[in-house]
């Protein structure tokens, strides 16, 4: 059992919602956050199917990828809304905050196909990048820069703790009412202090602020802000990765559509041949026409999802369309595994009982 509140903390830890694009609209959407859980259900989406079993298995917690609330509402009277409202269900979702993360959409679909050796497509997300500059006396750095650290500075791509620290020559006289670490008030102090610099995210910059000025010896610290021109390395659309050995184009599109389980994919040769082998491969969960010219010269070829059909005439890179709902249904892993923690029973809303059931193919 836990609460709402203690799950969305979970996810959230994952996939900071202020890493959701703007025009997004993640988090809790329906319910109070003090609610017991005891059984969570897992979905792509919030579907009358989706709601339907949450009330049949009697789950309190909707976890979805796509929100059920996109806009805002003037009223509720939608039956679904008066549904989940009825059956005290609440519901969350975690959409492009969790597009972005390693351990996110995109990384999951990469696994599902056997990427090896992944990084992200574009940097682009809903949070930004920061330096943060601290003065500190050379001996305090030792405290300085572990608390920044632990508050969540200094990471970049794969590697942590990053810093740049150097000598620099400062002055200061302290005023009457002052307590200096360092000379005496009223006269003029000329010291050799340690700059340290720290790159961090938006989501991160408080709490890094806060650390500083609690481990630092001075009692007013100085240090400076600096908002950055490029988004974090951390985090991105998309990823590129490496398949262990080579494979047909035409036969990537049937391992693509058996691992996926999709009804279908369509595969644009772009003017190659179906028999031409590929290795390095780009995939977007979703609609990832967006990153086209992205990974122009970076891949052999790009999966993902909504490819219109003006992009995939003008694209010069093979693509294989596996469908928005296949594409993302993998993430839904990502969530139990991050559920492991609670003691909860997990549902999962399977694809043969979702409305993608409904999609007929004809040949």
């Amino acid at each position: 059992m836990a609460k709402v509140k203690e799950i969305i903390s979970a996810i959230h830890k994952v996939a900071n919602p202020q890493l959701a694009m703007s025009w997004d609209n993640v988090g809790l959407q329906i319910g109070a956050a003090e609610q017991e859980v005891n059984k969570v259900l897992l979905s792509l989406d919030v579907t009358e199917n989706a709601v339907g079993k949450a009330i049949n298995t009697k789950a309190e917690l909707i976890i979805a990828h796509h929100p059920l609330i996109f806009q805002p509402l003037k009223n509720i009277t939608h039956p679904l809304y008066l549904k989940i409202i009825k059956h005290n269900i609440a519901v969350f979702s975690a959409h492009t905050n969790m597009d972005v993360v390693q351990g996110g959409v995109n990384y999951a679909l990469a696994e599902k196909l056997g990427l090896k050796n992944l990084e992200f497509i574009s940097s682009e997300t809903g949070a930004e990048l920061y330096q943060i500059a601290v003065f500190v006396p050379p001996s305090e750095m030792t405290d300085v820069a572990p608390a920044a650290f632990a508050a969540g500075a200094g990471k970049i791509g794969n590697y942590e703790n990053c810093i740049n620290d150097y000598d620099v020559s400062g002055q200061f006289k302290p005023l009457t009412g002052s307590n200096p670490t360092f000379g005496e008030v009223g006269k003029l102090h000329k010291t050799v202090e340690r700059k340290l610099e720290f790159f961090v995210e938006s989501f991160h910059l408080n709490a890094v602020i806060e650390a500083i000025r609690k481990a630092h010896p001075y009692e007013t610290p100085v240090y400076t802000v600096n908002k950055q021109q490029r988004q974090s390395d951390n985090f991105g659309l998309g990823v590129i990765g490496n398949l262990s050995q080579p494979i047909s184009l035409q036969a990537l599109a049937g391992e693509v559509k058996e691992k996926l389980g999709c009804k279908f994919v369509k595969l644009w040769l772009a003017g190659e041949k179906g028999s031409k082998k590929v290795k390095k491969i780009a995939v977007c969960g979703g609609s990832g026409s967006s990153l086209l010219a992205a990974v122009q010269n970076r891949a052999q070829v790009f999966i993902s999802a909504d490819f219109t059909y003006h992009s995939m005439l003008d694209s010069p890179l093979p693509l294989i369309d596996a469908g928005h709902f296949y594409t993302e249904y993998p993430v839904l892993e990502k969530f139990e595994n991050i559920l492991q923690q609670f003691s909860l029973e997990i549902e999962y809303l399977l694809p043969q009982e979702h409305e993608i059931k409904n999609e007929v193919v004809v040949v």
